[in-house]
């Protein structure tokens, strides 16, 4: 599954996608729980401004297959703890906690 990531400050954003090998989606929140603030990265999101500040990022060059892990029970995509959308997009939840930081922006309620 390719997981497009606006979370520009994340260790594993890499031209936004999401380049760690596995991914938890939180229960309750629906949080990206791999999330792992970079303080050499730009905090940059889509939230700040205009989408085409942002647009050089966004490339599929760096896509890769992540295995992703979904707890969020009452999300639609959610079959047995794996996720069955076609892909996700992480997004700035904007929380100050950053254990809470990025969401998926894909959860739809069931």
């Amino acid at each position: 599954m390719e997981i497009r990531c606006r979370k520009c400050d994340c260790a594993h954003n890499a031209g936004s996608s999401c380049c760690a090998r596995k991914v938890n989606i939180c229960k309750d929140t629906a949080a990206c729980a791999t999330f792992i603030h970079d303080d050499n990265k730009p905090g940059i999101t889509v939230k700040d401004g205009n989408i085409f500040h942002a647009a050089k990022n966004l490339t599929s060059k760096n896509a890769r297959n992540v295995a992703l892990t979904c707890d969020a029970q009452d999300c639609l995509f959610n079959k047995d703890h794996d996720c069955i959308a076609n892909g996700i997009c992480v997004i700035d939840s904007g929380a100050t906690d950053y254990k809470c930081k990025a969401s998926c922006s894909t959860f739809v309620e069931d």
